[in-house]
């Protein structure tokens, strides 16, 4: 058994250098933040104001000025012919009403914050419709008319005896 010769070493593939792609990214704020003058400058960078920081006021998500532009203007001349028709239906005649009321019918028309469209919505509500009554006013309203109407059935047929004791005392 001492004639057993080493086995051979298998032959490994040579060593590939390494891809481009998978090298250490150099990022260059990291690279800069590694000396003083450009510590210095990304300061400078961070506490300059911004010209015009995000979206306009107003602008909701997904438009621009432009685009939302004739969105506005056709929302607007929607608003005053709905409110014309409004004023005439429920006889309003303020023009601080009317102001009001197409504002809150632009806001509603418009794409924006579902909060906002509601409170809008709500407005033009209580501006145009009245407020159902509640439910425990009518049940109490409901009784009363009962018990006023059991009343009257009970004081109906003494009215009707007195009516006919006195037909009989006529004839």
């Amino acid at each position: 058994m001492s004639d057993v010769k080493p086995r051979k070493a298998r032959a490994k593939a040579p060593k590939v250098k390494k891809c481009p792609q998978k090298a250490p990214k150099r990022v260059y704020l990291k690279e800069l933040m590694k000396t003083p003058e450009g510590r210095a400058l990304k300061q400078s960078w961070v506490t300059k104001p911004r010209k015009n920081p995000g979206r306009p006021k107003g602008v909701p998500d997904g438009y621009t000025k432009k685009t939302i532009a004739p969105l506005r203007e056709q929302a607007k001349k929607d608003a005053e012919k709905v409110v014309k028709i409004m004023s005439d239906k429920y006889n309003i005649e303020d023009e601080y009403q009317k102001e009001a009321l197409s504002t809150a019918v632009e806001v509603m028309r418009l794409v924006g914050e579902t909060r906002e469209r509601l409170a809008a919505a709500r407005l033009v509500l209580d501006f145009t419709k009245s407020k159902p009554a509640s439910k425990s006013n009518v049940s109490i309203s409901k009784a009363e008319d009962f018990l006023a109407s059991l009343l009257q059935e009970d004081e109906q047929p003494d009215a009707e005896e007195t009516s006919t004791d006195t037909q009989e005392t006529t004839e």
